[in-house]
């Protein structure tokens, strides 16, 4: 604020100024008119008082100059203290984004502590001395490239950055121009909202998961292939391209869990599920839990020979896995039966009709010496709900 004196002073120089001047201009105009020979003791008694007027106008614009840079210093002083008091990293930038002024709390957000020697060098400048010591992560190893586009950018942005600090730090800085060109960064710190924000992702990623897969196995389950079958069957029909379905159930399950117990029980259908998804490998193929201990095996694009081929190297893989089963009347190991179901889908059929289908030769399959696979043929498409077939064991 201004003081009240000030324009007394004010006045007081412009008086002393037009004095010295006047006294000069009439000293000049005496000397002028004197006579040669004449007395010069009125023009030099003018100038000096002209001198000691000017003097006196210097020495009061000295201490008034003086005064305004004290003040200036005490405001400078004062915003920098009320900026130190602010919980948010503040700098300001001239108009050659030359650093003026930071306040301590951008030492504690900043990639490297900001020192006195700072002030005066350019953004430039004080950002390639971060990039040197790799203290921004997101522009390791492409250090020219970063620093190209944010000083490209440097300014105009409307809405705040997120920026990732070593240290898995993060800030959301804001970059806004005063009328007089300056520009002021603020520094927020925002590592607890992100690093929770990355937790909640992490947290809705595995309920999703944990919506669409088998816990046990780590197959999808039951719902996850139920939409997949729906939108193969769509696929297929828009593309008119064949789908294929394996229907698989281990055989004698439940007289392998009487006889090993329920831990090992649950190991076997992980090595099950494991056997079955090194079957598949093309895209948009899928190995799911279907009920208890039976699994499917989508097949979208296959024929009817390429479903035949993977329920063969199914059969083959489990026979090669050697797992022990002592009260099987089938086999000494673990064996299971494959139905198989291959069509163009239509309007006409609906998607359950692939897996009652397909269900239907499993159940041959298991009548028909099991450890084997049957292929559905044109009765099986037409199953009535009464029609005996084998039915999934509800998963616990």
């Amino acid at each position: 604020m201004k003081s009240s004196r000030d324009p007394v002073k004010s006045r007081w120089l412009a008086l002393l100024a037009l004095l010295a001047l006047v006294c000069e201009i009439s000293a000049w105009w005496l000397a002028t008119q004197v006579p040669g020979g004449g007395s010069l003791q009125g023009p030099l008694l003018l100038g000096v008082g002209a001198a000691f007027c000017a003097l006196f106008a210097s020495v009061l614009l000295w201490r008034r100059m003086s005064a305004q840079k004290l003040e200036a210093r005490q405001a400078r002083r004062l915003l920098a203290s009320s900026l130190d008091t602010l919980d948010v990293g503040v700098e300001i930038w001239d108009k050659r984004d030359r650093l003026v002024l930071y306040n301590k709390k951008i030492n504690q957000m900043h990639t490297r502590v900001r020192n006195p020697t700072d002030i005066g060098q350019t953004f430039e400048a004080l950002v390639r001395a971060d990039l040197a010591q790799q203290q921004i992560s997101a522009a390791i190893g492409r250090e020219e490239e970063w620093l190209a586009q944010r000083l490209a950018t440097r300014g105009r942005h409307s809405a705040p950055m997120l920026q990732e600090l070593a240290g898995n730090q993060w800030v959301n800085i804001y970059e806004n121009r005063t009328p007089e060109g300056y520009l002021v960064t603020a520094r927020v710190d925002v590592t607890d909202l992100v690093r929770k924000g990355k937790m909640l992702e992490a947290t809705n990623r595995r309920l999703a998961q944990q919506t669409t897969m088998d816990e046990l196995t780590g197959l999808a389950n039951r719902r996850r292939f139920d939409e997949a079958l729906v939108n193969e069957w769509q696929r297929a029909a828009r593309s008119l391209t064949p789908l294929s379905l394996l229907m698989v159930d281990i055989d004698h399950f439940k007289q392998y869990n009487d006889n090993y117990g329920h831990v090992a029980g649950d190991e076997c259908l992980r090595r099950v599920a494991a056997v079955l998804d090194q079957c598949v490998r093309r895209a948009g193929e899928m190995v799911a839990r279907y009920g208890g201990e039976e699994f499917v095996v989508l097949l979208p694009g296959a024929d009817m020979d390429h479903a035949c081929d993977t329920a063969r190297k199914c059969l083959q893989l489990i026979r090669q896995e050697l797992l022990p089963h002592a009260a099987s009347p089938t086999a000494d190991q673990v064996t299971f039966s494959i139905g198989v179901a291959c069509l163009l889908p239509d309007a006409s059929l609906e998607p359950a009709s692939m897996v009652n289908a397909a269900d239907t030769a499993m159940y041959r399959a298991k009548t028909g010496g099991r450890a084997r696979f049957e292929v559905a043929d044109q009765a099986d498409w037409e199953i009535d709900k009464d029609t005996p077939r084998t039915r999934p064991t509800p998963l616990a």
